[in-house]
């Protein structure tokens, strides 16, 4: 599945989400699959949800944490295709 770096995605329809202080649960509902995200999940995940493309929210991640690893862009990309993959979120 390829992502479009500056396309827009939103959650799917069957993905319900629940924040634990700076951690979020992801449930899709129609296959039970779930992820837990850390703080940095969590953050790609509302700024997702703020309607952010891949590109802004890999800048946003590397202007917040400036202490990210050269990886940081490869590993936000690599997170949002298992989230597309897993029809969690979806182009919208």
């Amino acid at each position: 599945m390829m992502l479009e770096l500056t396309a827009r995605y939103a959650r799917h329809p069957e993905a319900m989400e629940s924040r634990l202080g700076d951690e979020t649960v992801i449930l899709h509902l129609e296959s039970g699959l779930y992820f837990g995200l850390d703080a940095v999940g969590t953050i790609v995940w509302e700024r997702l949800l703020q309607g952010d493309t891949p590109d802004a929210i890999c800048a946003h991640v590397r202007a917040t944490f400036s202490e990210a690893p050269e990886s940081v862009e490869a590993d936000v990309i690599s997170f949002l295709v298992q989230l597309l993959e897993h029809a969690l979120i979806e182009r919208s």
